[in-house]
């Protein structure tokens, strides 16, 4: 079965529409309770850029819904659900990859291992809405702007994760070519498909 395909079968269910969209809300208020702490030190108009994660879920369950009951989804936010999940699931896996050692206590190694597939699988949810999408050109450099200016946020502001040091260029630098690569990446997958 295609990428098309499986997006069909997936998007077409109703029952799982909803149990996707569930699970997604979940992972939201998930993602609330591990930011917590450095919310709680920020100011809620960062919010927005500190909660990478736990807004890609929010935003796949929205598209879900949205889908669930037929209503019209504006491109640019299947556009945006598809590639921060993507971005944030890929960002979050090789943090937890090159950070593994920090894990020393097995109930830690356990967390990992649940976030681990938790942000594989936002990937997998962003890679199936891919054909759902129909990019122009306007809405690419929308999202790809929103993207680098979360970057910027995050590197140049302070807003990324709290995490030790050691690894932050190299998430950086992973983090703009992620941006990049992922939009535009989508963009020209679809419109060569089409």
């Amino acid at each position: 079965m295609n990428l098309e395909g499986l997006s069909e079968k997936i998007f077409g269910n109703n029952k799982l529409l909803i149990l996707i969209a569930f699970a997604n809300l979940a992972g939201f208020f998930v993602g609330i309770h591990y930011y917590w702490e450095q919310l709680m030190d920020s100011s809620p108009l960062l919010w927005i850029v500190i909660l990478d994660s736990p807004i890609s879920v929010l935003l796949f369950a929205v598209v879900c819904v949205m889908i669930y009951f037929r209503k019209k989804i504006p491109d640019l936010l299947k556009f945006l659900a598809s590639a921060y999940a993507i971005k944030y699931g890929v960002w979050t896996i090789l943090a937890i990859w090159l950070y593994w050692g920090n894990y020393l206590v097995f109930e830690d190694q356990i967390m990992g291992i649940f976030n681990f597939f938790l942000h594989f699988g936002m990937v997998l949810e962003g890679i199936i809405l891919i054909p759902k999408i129909k990019p122009n050109k306007y809405n690419t450099v929308i999202l790809f702007l929103i993207l680098l200016a979360n970057d910027y946020f995050d590197y140049f502001l302070g807003t990324v994760t709290r995490i030790p040091e050691t690894h932050m260029n190299f998430l950086m630098i992973d983090s703009f070519l992620a941006s990049i690569l992922i939009v535009f990446s989508i963009f020209i997958y679809q419109n060569k498909r089409s």
